[in-house]
């Protein structure tokens, strides 16, 4: 019968490294855990009932390691993720990362230890190298809503530039030409792919953006009721502003009503995600339709597949969005 000292001679560790993996009491690479358990697979090593789990692994846990969970936008991701689970009969564990590097770090070993082979990513903050570290070690593991050239077949991800320069486009189609820009404060793809978009949107019209036409702000309610405030005080005549997500053009419309500014009169605002609430804000607000729904079942299924190292996975996995209007953009004459 094999010992925990001819797992780590197998797996070129010591002792003390096995027993934190089998016990699960502190923090070990990936990639020295994945030789640990591959060790421990050979000699069907059954130390106690974390070793018993190991060696019967059988590829139906699913993890999701999402963003904020309050967010309207990461429900949505969610509920698509689940979705794919009841349909495959595989056990959902889910994590969320808070748009932290170090809190992403730890979910995702949270999840890996917890024997989920097979992850559905959404990563805003950990580093590229950190990301292709794990992803060499978890052959299961997809990222959504972010795009890395050296994983593209296990990425799933938006064209952000189009969706932006779409947004502002019909802004200017509506005779806008003041239009501001509120985007997050976080250092995200997103964050410079959307600002990219609607740059690109204005210089096309001819329009030379100043740097306080764009606000940075938090990505939730209370953010966009600052926008709103540094908005009215900037003393620019905006006619119209793009913002960064629907929550975000949430906070300013409400801040905008305590104002007495008239909605879409004074200002046109058009959001972003197309979150349930948006048809019902006062104005309906014209938004961008993000797939995001459809973009996590998709990668449910490919983090299924690979981890079931089947052949057939699709090389490009870039979704479109879609511009819904509604009565929050007003027709300048």
């Amino acid at each position: 019968m094999a010992t925990m000292k001819d797992v780590a001679l197998q797996a070129g560790v010591s002792v003390a490294t096995v027993s934190r993996v089998i016990n699960n009491t502190a923090y070990v690479e990936p990639g020295t855990r994945e030789r640990v358990e591959k060790a421990m697979r050979k000699f069907n090593y059954q130390r106690n009932s974390a070793a018993l789990a190991l060696a019967k692994r059988c590829g139906n846990m699913l993890g999701l390691l999402t963003g904020n969970l309050a967010d309207p936008f990461f429900s949505l991701l969610a509920r698509g993720v689940e979705k794919i689970a009841r349909q495959k009969e595989a056990k959902l564990m889910v994590c969320s990362g808070e748009h932290q590097a170090e809190r992403e770090k730890s979910a995702l070993d949270f999840l890996i230890n917890q024997g989920c082979e097979a992850i559905v990513a959404h990563i805003s903050r950990m580093s590229e190298a950190d990301i292709l570290r794990y992803a060499a070690h978890t052959p299961g593991l997809v990222i959504i809503n972010r795009y890395l050239p050296a994983i593209a077949n296990r990425c799933i991800w938006l064209d952000n530039v189009r969706a932006s320069q779409n947004a502002t486009n019909h802004l200017l189609q509506n005779g806008h030409r003041k239009i501001a820009y509120i985007t997050t404060d976080l250092p995200i793809d997103d964050r410079k792919l959307r600002l990219e978009g609607y740059q690109a949107a204005m210089a096309n019209a001819g329009i030379t953006v100043p740097s306080n036409w764009i606000i940075s702000v938090p990505f939730n309610e209370k953010g966009g009721e600052q926008a709103a405030e540094k908005l009215l005080d900037s003393g620019i005549n905006f006619t119209a502003a793009v913002t960064f997500n629907d929550v975000m053009a949430a906070g300013m419309m409400r801040f905008l009503h305590w104002q007495k500014i008239n909605l879409p009169e004074q200002l046109s605002i058009v959001g972003f995600d197309d979150i349930v609430t948006a048809r019902y804000l006062y104005p309906p607000l014209t938004t961008i339709h993000n797939p995001i729904e459809q973009m996590a079942q998709q990668a449910a299924n490919l983090a299924l597949q690979l981890n079931d190292k089947k052949e057939s996975v699709p090389q490009r996995n870039m979704f479109s969005a879609e511009l819904v209007i509604r009565d929050s953009v007003f027709l300048v004459k």
